[in-house]
């Protein structure tokens, strides 16, 4: 699996997909740095406060989204909700194949406890029902609690490696896969995959951190709150601040711009 032969858009991540002949399984590789330090600037611009335990588990599910989505089909979208019950997190991350993008939010502070972690997975699919599973997990990290979604969803095994310090490798079975030995693959068996089986590049997918939140949207999803009850929303103030529900990022949206949207 070799590495990229040119320099990726800052903040972007490359994923590569192989099939391994013989063995009947599907190799999903990136290097995040990108990726994580789009969401560190993410975190900063919006004064997010995501203590290090949460933000670790972040990182894990952009990579984890990211290597999924890439296995997947072109017209698909994913969403994935996830709450930890220790360190007492909750999670949405999100990514769309079309557009090459990829998101996540993180959310510490004020949770009720948990005694088993939940994992709600959402497929959208243009034209069609989403397509939506929601299991119980036990797990330590984001692809512990993957690797779980998979076998009891998908019923595929499917592992997650660690390749490098932000490089990272996901395995997945495919119809008549060996499992025999992609349970027992390990992580030094990983960095020499390319030596010891037939690996044939699929395809390459880039991924951008990027919500596609905006003022307008915003405004569409608060128009109904101000319409019903204004002062409960923003009370006498000329402006209120809000969080997108999809990223965090902060949006200004004064009582001028709810009053004339209402209007329409």
């Amino acid at each position: 699996m070799s590495a990229r032969d040119e320099p990726l858009a800052e903040g972007d991540a490359e994923i590569r997909t192989y099939f391994v002949r013989e063995k009947n399984a599907l190799v999903a590789r990136g290097e995040f740095s990108g990726l994580y330090a789009a969401w560190c600037l993410h975190q900063i611009d919006n004064d997010l406060d995501v203590p290090e335990p949460a933000d670790v588990l972040a990182r894990e599910a952009i990579a984890a989204m990211a290597l999924h989505a890439a296995s997947r089909p072109w017209k698909e979208s994913h969403a994935w909700t996830v709450e930890f019950p220790d360190p007492r997190a909750n999670f949405f991350v999100a990514s769309d194949n079309n557009s090459g993008t990829l998101v996540v939010r993180a959310m510490a502070h004020g949770l009720q406890p948990l005694e088993t972690g939940r994992f709600h997975a959402q497929v959208l699919v243009p034209g069609q029902e989403p397509r939506v599973s929601v299991i119980d997990f036990r797990a330590g990290c984001f692809f512990e609690a993957a690797e779980i979604y998979y076998e009891r969803s998908e019923q595929r095994l499917t592992r997650f490696f660690q390749h490098g310090d932000e490089d990272y490798v996901m395995v997945s079975a495919q119809p008549d896969c060996d499992e025999e030995w992609l349970r027992g693959l390990t992580p030094d068996d990983i960095r020499i995959l390319d030596k010891t089986v037939d690996l044939s590049l699929l395809e390459k997918r880039e991924f951008q951190f990027e919500c596609g939140c905006n003022h307008s949207r915003i405004l569409d999803i608060l128009a109904p709150l101000f319409r019903s009850d204004p002062a409960a929303l923003i009370g006498s103030d000329p402006a209120v601040t809000v969080h997108c529900p999809r990223c965090g990022k902060r949006h200004a949206v004064t009582r001028e711009a709810l009053e004339a949207r209402c209007a329409e």
